[in-house]
């Protein structure tokens, strides 16, 4: 008996080993899991830059003086020809008229050198007659022709001083003219660095000064006005090198300024530059969004009412530049309704008024946009994480990108599934598409509805084909306090 007890206990031994080995080999991967979904995905190029109008002129004073008035203020509108200030024109006066004078001068001077030669003419003609008849000495014709020939000199003197003052007096005169500085184009003054006393140079325009830099108005800018067309604001972005292959002509873009909280900006690409530039290191593209519209920020597209009554949602609402939040809701428990200072008030239920981009945008602002460079309306996505990358081996040979998919379990769907409570991690290469925050498309080798392995990824990386995976309840639990 005692050997037999000795015996069964031996062989129970043996198989509690077989069965640690057999289970450990066979363990499985605690994974997170995930499924695929159909849904329309837009790829984003981000870029800064600066808000500016599509066309801006720095005015300067063509003459130099002291302004005697300035004419116009920032904000204001001008046409073509509006005079925007004029400089003290007394001195520019006296010039005309001390040039005029001097061409009255210069003429009289020609008067009489003309007189000059043609008395000279007639003598040189008596004295050769009565050379003829042998009456005057050959020596007094040469006087003669010296004579004609030095008024003929006096005169084209006088005729040069006469074209010379008459082109100081134009230039004189134009320069009077000038000294009203006049709008090569309409639109908005965005700029005024000059003022009533200071002296402006034909060359330099005027001292630089941190106020008119910035349009406050008064202090020297490098131009005394500047006119910018607003009807038509872009932004000029810097694109990196990466990215510029991507941009193109007419793609859509989101456009937000730093500083406007509750409007976003429609703009189209409309040029993008052919040659780059180095910043620190960084090869930059220009690339100009042409602003085209004004939209509520898509974080607060929610708050657009679609019905009234108890608990509707708040909205949005704008009458002319920076006006504020509008707050609008009816029915029990509605708060107080703020209306904005101007404008006719929004109504129940209706789209929220935005102001259009010029009462908002100002040029120079920093700015972000948002250029859509590719878009699938409806396609099978999965989250980043669970993408492994395309790699070469060791043996030269090139592993695609892949994902593991969860085959097994009651409600498995994939091709060759199991169709088991069992879950294995198949290997599967996939083509891959654009991508969208942390999704990307998946154009070829899933379905939606598959399920994949997420990770945690350093479980992910050293999955195998095949290998038995557990899904983790702490991912459920994760997924049910983000919704």
């Amino acid at each position: 008996m005692k050997k037999l007890g000795a015996f069964l206990v031996l062989v129970a031994v043996v198989i509690g080993v077989a069965t640690l080995v057999r289970g450990g080999s066979e363990a499985s991967v605690e994974v997170h899991i995930q499924k695929a979904e159909q849904r329309g995905v837009t790829s984003r190029v981000l870029a800064q830059g600066k808000v500016k109008a599509k066309t801006q002129v720095d005015v300067s004073s063509e003459v130099a003086g002291r302004v005697a008035a300035v004419n116009v203020e920032i904000g204001d509108r001008v046409k073509t020809g509006d005079v925007l200030f004029a400089l003290d024109g007394e001195q520019l006066r006296s010039a005309v008229e001390q040039i005029g004078a001097s061409l009255t001068a210069a003429e009289a001077v020609l008067a009489r050198a003309d007189v000059g030669v043609r008395e000279a003419e007639r003598a040189l003609v008596r004295d050769t007659r009565l050379a003829g008849q042998n009456v005057l000495p050959d020596d007094t014709l040469k006087l003669d022709e010296s004579r004609v020939a030095s008024a003929q000199a006096e005169k084209s003197q006088a005729q040069a001083n006469i074209e010379r003052t008459r082109v100081d007096l134009n230039r004189s005169k134009d320069a009077l003219r000038r000294a009203k500085v006049q709008a090569p184009q309409s639109g908005t003054v965005v700029a005024v660095g000059v003022e009533v006393g200071r002296v402006v140079s034909s060359s330099t325009g005027l001292s630089a000064s941190p106020d008119a830099a910035l349009g406050l108005g008064i202090g020297g800018a490098s131009a005394p006005v500047v006119i910018a067309d607003l009807s038509e604001l872009l932004v000029r972005l810097d694109v990196d090198e990466l990215d510029v292959s991507r941009v193109h002509a007419g793609q859509k873009a989101i456009v937000k300024a730093q500083g406007i909280k509750d409007a976003e900006f429609d703009g189209v690409v409309e040029r993008v530059g052919l040659m780059g530039r180095d910043v620190m290191g960084a090869v930059l593209f220009v690339v100009d969004v042409k602003i085209s519209g004004t939209r509520l920020p898509r974080e607060n597209t929610a708050k657009v009412p679609t019905a009234s009554g108890a608990g509707a949602p708040e909205v949005l609402t704008a009458s002319g530049a920076g006006a504020p939040e509008v707050l609008t809701a009816s029915g029990a428990g509605a708060p107080e309704a703020k209306s904005a200072p101007t404008g006719p008030p929004a109504l129940e239920g209706a789209a929220p008024l935005l102001p259009a981009p010029q009462e908002l945008l100002r040029p120079g602002m920093s700015a972000t946009a948002e250029i859509e460079v590719e878009h699938l309306d409806d396609t099978v996505t999965v989250p980043l994480s669970a993408v492994l990358e395309q790699k070469k081996e060791e043996d030269g040979s090139i592993t695609p990108d892949r994902v593991f998919v969860v085959d097994g379990g009651p409600s498995s769907s994939h091709a060759g599934g199991l169709g088991t409570d069992t879950l294995v991690a198949k290997q599967t290469p996939v083509k891959l598409g654009p991508s969208e925050g942390d999704a990307i498309a998946v154009l070829q080798g899933l379905a939606a509805g598959d399920r994949v392995v997420l990770g945690p990824f350093r479980a992910l990386k050293a999955l195998k084909d095949g290998d038995k995976i557990t899904e983790l309840v702490a991912a459920k639990d994760d997924k049910e306090k983000a919704k």
